[in-house]
């Protein structure tokens, strides 16, 4: 029992400090990464209740013997279904927060609840399957659960800080649409094994992928930090700050400006 329970979670642990020291120069606080983590996991329940309900109304199922139809239900039924549950976590809790304050913090939230997500569906496999699936899960699952999350998250933390609001959506769009592509292939090649066993090489193909973006995405990122340059950050908040005051000053002189044409009116 404490054995299938170390290897649900330990995948979870791994890929958690991958990503929390790949983060140079200024990392999350735990309480935000703790509730992202935890939102993630709760995600899986309506997200869960939809796929059935898809399946219920389609008729899909995951063995079915038509490769068309398996990929449309990896890419709607699965993979639209999940990573949207993972997006609203992450768009509606973690981006608009103050601590969401450098681009790499965009992988940082989005893998937190891709693993929080991945997780409580580990834990379910498991204890379900036996350790053989635990290993399996350890090695494939997890790891594309957390691409799936760089992947979202590499384009929301570029949108953050993105020169517009028109640029920033279409960045937001971008990086859902890749991780619900992602997703979806992954679970379309794994649907398809029994049927065609050559997408073993596909799988494979795709494992080195998700590590090669792993280091090559949160490398780039980490070295956007403004966070990197301690002196022109403390510039910007010295600048915004002047900026701030100069507005407020503004707004008061146009008042009092006001009040006293108002005040001669009535004189």
């Amino acid at each position: 029992m404490l054995g299938l329970l170390v290897l649900a979670i330990a995948p979870t642990v791994a890929l958690f400090l991958f990503f929390y020291f790949r983060d140079k120069y200024r990392k999350e606080p735990l309480r935000i990464l703790l509730a992202t983590f935890v939102l993630g996991a709760a995600s899986l329940v309506p997200a869960a209740l939809t796929s059935l309900s898809l399946q219920k109304l389609t008729g899909w199922r995951s063995d079915t013997p038509s490769l068309l139809h398996a990929f449309l239900g990896a890419m709607i039924i699965v993979g639209l279904v999940e990573e949207g549950a993972k997006f609203i976590v992450v768009r509606f809790y973690a981006y608009h927060r103050p601590e969401f304050d450098e681009p790499y913090d965009g992988i940082m939230y989005s893998v937190m609840a891709a693993l929080g997500f991945a997780t409580v569906e580990n834990l379910l496999y498991v204890f379900s399957n036996g350790p053989g699936a635990g290993v399996m899960r350890a090695l494939l699952s997890m790891p594309s659960h957390a691409f799936d999350g760089v992947l979202m998250g590499y384009f929301l933390g570029e949108a953050k800080f993105a020169r517009s609001d028109r640029a920033g959506n279409w960045l937001t769009a971008l990086g859902f649409v890749l991780a619900v592509t992602a997703h979806g292939l992954y679970d379309f090649i794994v649907f398809s094994l029994d049927k065609a066993p050559l997408m073993v090489v596909s799988l494979l193909t795709m494992v080195v992928l998700f590590w090669v973006i792993f280091f090559k995405a949160t490398r780039k990122l980490s070295e956007q930090s403004p966070y990197k340059r301690p002196l022109l950050v403390e510039l910007q908040r010295k600048s915004a700050e002047e900026a701030k005051n100069a507005e407020q000053n503004q707004e008061q002189t146009t008042n009092h400006q006001d009040t006293g044409k108002q005040g001669g009116r009535v004189a």
